[in-house]
């Protein structure tokens, strides 16, 4: 008996597996693209309005020096006051209890 050359039902199995891998990294591409223009929206709309928080970026920037800088210390420190610290919105009314009658 002879050998196809041809085996259509490979060749098609193949393509599908191509396609679908194909498919694949083009929605991870996609996505990752998408999700770091996100990000990078996010950051500069957080640092633009809090000068906390735009301190706090300088000092991730530069890394290893921020340990030597006394700026970042005290944004780390403030940072750290507020985060640990409770304090009530401005918008939060506290109304005094009363007592029964």
């Amino acid at each position: 008996m002879r050998a196809r050359v041809l085996h259509f039902s490979a060749i098609a199995r193949a393509t599908a597996f191509a396609l679908v891998a194909i498919a694949m990294i083009a929605a991870a591409l996609h996505f990752h693209a998408q999700s770091s223009r996100v990000g990078i929206q996010r950051t500069k709309a957080a640092t633009a309005g809090d000068p906390l928080a735009s301190e706090l970026k300088r000092c991730q920037l530069i890394a290893q020096d921020a340990k030597d800088d006394p700026a970042c210390e005290a944004a780390w420190a403030q940072n750290r006051r507020r985060f640990f610290t409770y304090a009530p919105s401005p918008g939060h009314a506290t109304q005094p209890t009363t007592s029964g009658r």
